[in-house]
């Protein structure tokens, strides 16, 4: 797929899990936090084309997280993991533009399809 990524969770099992579903995916670059402010700052240091969030993590969650991340850049694809479905709503509001979402557990046809729905979005 030629694209980078940047997983954000604090479980470090779910990393862990997510990396091997981009891996299986041949995203080359993974880059792992701990936290949304870890991040953030990952984020503004190696600029991933890819990041997915988990959405509750203390401090900034992962709405909060994909906001600060979309102040930096506008058209980076975000996707959310979670487990809890009644937060779709927040996603599928679209005041977060370029964002999909995958409930766990994840599997690689899960993240493949989020990816191809965020890659035929125009965020402009």
């Amino acid at each position: 797929m030629g694209l980078s990524a940047l997983v954000v969770d604090d479980s470090k099992f779910m990393r862990e899990s997510i990396r091997e579903t981009l891996s299986y995916l041949k995203i080359g670059s993974i880059i792992e936090a701990k936290n949304g402010i870890e991040g953030v700052r990952a984020f503004i240091k190696h600029r991933p084309s890819l990041v997915t969030l988990d959405y509750e993590m203390p401090g900034l969650n992962g709405i909060e997280t994909a906001i600060k991340i979309r102040e930096i850049d506008k058209n980076v694809m975000m996707i959310i993991v979670t487990s809890i479905k009644s937060n779709m709503i927040a996603v599928k509001s679209g005041k977060i533009p370029n964002l999909g979402y995958v409930t766990k557990p994840i599997d690689p046809i899960m993240i493949k399809e989020a990816l191809s729905k965020l890659q035929k979005q125009d965020v402009n």
